[in-house]
């Protein structure tokens, strides 16, 4: 569950390198190296999968960790492949019992805590991926991930209450416990037995919370709490050489991975766009991954255009000087061989209206005329430059089983609004009280938002009050369910409906992800069918009637889903953007001699 921070133009993949216009002095030799820098305003929070779900971790955990299974780099329908796994799984006649063959040579990389075989990196077991779905168990992690498991895996829930009523002596005894619905048949076969279908698992198998990690590293290098904070040690294609916090990440080229080859399929686009020139060639390309720190966006921009940056997301400030109608690299971008990478995101805005507070909860006409009330052409043109996409539906374009609806129930129509504030009992906003609106920043772009919806919402009758947060405030408002109307948003774990809906099941409301805090009983029992549907006819239905409701009910007004843009130099190559798509370096390639020949110009 990813709940998004406000800056609009804020990628996983804004990549650059070199800090403050100096550029690198690494002693790279003959090998071949990407550098990109660090957009994001924090630093790695942990290196242990157990706990890696914001996004800045997730944009390098999953190259040092790997899962059972991976999303085809090139195909565009997020499909399902296995990585660690070495086929996919068989599940029973009645879904509830999944085995899952592993690969048998897949080793860890080399590490001290190995001490059996002198610090040489050990075959990867079925045990070892027991092991970390009873860490996301384990009361003292905390883990983000609980939830992939909880109520869904036979005696998970009941091993967990176990550790809960643990004492610190019993812990490790009980720890060691079998769990009936978690089993390693054998070294190189796992068996899960559920208690329901549960469709989305093998997307859950793609999250790095259910990367296997060796009891060796725990023992030699976690905290009192058994956080694997700073010393990943994994089956990956990298490995962390070194972190200087708040400066520079290093990872280089695992000499224990195991075999991978470059994809030989993609989809008509991608093969378009030259992305299946290496098809078949053993991964990883590049040795080394260097990360800096640069968290303004001049610097990187400016290093961009010099040459010492392999890519860049493209943020608000220099879009202008980037692209040309919305949709075109400039002319002198790309004249040097500069390429421009455009995909549709799955992460969307949008405004929450909290159901349980008195005002808005109870009056859906009210809700109803502040989503008539917002110009979403003007919104995504302010604060886009007109690069999103109008958010018709809750669910992001390419996910299975979307609605096809081509406009939104309740869309900008002032007259329209005037009508329900009407209907709700304010008549052209008589009597109405003023309404708190909280942004999840206090940075200048959260300002001019809050400026605008004031605007617009006010040329109706409805009166807010704007109040900026820190993003943590915002999320301890929302954990207490003290928002009144908010601004939203969501990038999505996987690409499946039930990972939008659950926003909106009663169940989920605070403290849980249900930002509105919407308990509507036709909406819940939608929910509860369409999570344990497979996708097909049936499903598309179930997502339908439930974004019916959405769009009558109205605990959103709809937003934008936001488009990723990304340009590269000529000699990055292999790139595609995805904020589902993880593991993304052992894909990159770096054409040295035609970067050589670019530096040398300059």
């Amino acid at each position: 569950m990813r709940n998004w921070h406000p800056f609009i133009f804020v990628s996983l993949l804004a990549l650059g390198s070199v800090l403050g216009g100096c550029t690198h002095k690494d002693n790279d030799g003959n090998l071949m190296v990407f550098h990109g820098s660090w957009p994001h305003r924090d630093d790695v929070k942990t290196w242990d999968p157990v706990n890696a779900y914001d996004e800045v971790s997730l944009d390098v955990v999953p190259s040092v960790y790997e899962t059972l299974y991976q999303y085809a780099y090139l195909e565009e329908s997020y499909k399902v492949i296995p990585l660690l796994a070495a086929d996919m799984p068989k599940l029973s006649a009645d879904r509830l019992t999944v085995t899952i063959p592993l690969r048998h040579d897949i080793k860890f990389q080399d590490d001290p805590a190995f001490k059996e075989s002198g610090g040489k990196g050990r075959d990867l077991k079925a045990k070892d991926f027991i092991y970390e779905f009873k860490r996301l168990a384990l009361p003292s992690l905390q883990s983000q991930g609980w939830w992939v498991l909880d109520g869904k895996v036979a005696g998970i829930n009941e091993f967990h209450d176990k550790l809960v009523k643990a004492s610190k002596a019993d812990l490790p005894k009980i720890f060691a416990e079998d769990i009936s619905g978690v089993k390693a048949l054998d070294d190189y076969t796992i068996q899960l037995k559920l208690l329901k279908p549960y469709p989305q698992l093998m997307y859950i198998l793609c999250m790095t919370f259910t990367s296997p990690v060796p009891s060796e590293a725990i023992s030699a290098y976690a905290d009192e709490q058994g956080n694997l904070l700073d010393h990943p040690v994994g089956t990956g294609p990298f490995i962390l050489k070194s972190w200087e916090r708040g400066h520079r990440i290093v990872m280089e080229r695992n000499p224990n991975f195991h075999k991978e080859f470059y994809p030989t399929e993609g989809s008509l686009e991608y093969r378009k766009r030259g992305l299946l020139a290496d098809a078949g060639k053993p991964l990883p390309f590049v040795d080394r991954v260097v990360l800096d720190v640069i968290k303004e966006e001049q610097p990187r921009w400016l290093n961009f255009l010099k040459g010492v940056e392999d890519m860049i997301a493209l943020q608000k400030d220099n879009f202008k000087d980037a692209i040309v109608d919305h949709t075109n690299l400039s002319p002198q971008l790309a004249s040097k061989g500069i390429r421009l990478s455009i995909e549709s995101g799955v992460t969307f805005y949008y405004l929450s209206m909290n159901v349980k507070d008195k005002l808005l909860g109870n009056n859906k006409f009210l809700r109803q005329a502040i989503s008539s009330a917002v110009d979403r052409d003007k919104w995504i043109e302010l604060f886009t430059y007109g690069t999103g996409s109008k958010q018709v539906t809750a669910i992001p374009p390419g996910l299975p089983d979307r609605p096809q609806n081509s406009k939104i129930k309740y869309d900008y129509n002032p007259k329209l609004a005037k009508e329900l504030l009407k209907k709700a009992g304010y008549p052209e906003g008589k009597g109405l009280p003023i309404i708190n609106f909280d942004f999840r920043g206090a940075d200048s772009i959260n300002r001019q938002m809050g400026d605008f919806f004031q605007q617009e919402l006010a040329e109706v009758g409805i009166k807010v009050n704007i109040i900026l947060n820190t993003f943590p405030a915002y999320l301890e408002k929302m954990k207490q369910g003290n928002l009144q109307l908010s601004y939203g948003g969501w990038g999505i774990d996987y690409p499946d409906a039930e990972n939008v809906y659950q926003l909106l099941y009663g169940p989920n409301k605070a403290p849980g992800p249900n930002e509105s805090n919407f308990d509507n009983p036709a909406m819940n029992k939608l929910y509860e069918q369409l999570a344990v549907t497979e996708s097909g006819a049936k499903r598309s239905a179930l997502v339908k009637q439930a974004d019916d409701i959405l769009q009558e009910e109205c605990p959103w007004a709809l937003g934008y889903y936001h488009n990723k843009y990304t340009i590269t130099q000529p000699w990055a190559l292999n790139f595609r953007a995805s904020d589902i798509i993880l593991n993304k370096y052992k894909y990159f390639r770096v054409n040295k001699d035609v970067k050589k020949r670019y530096l040398n110009q300059q």
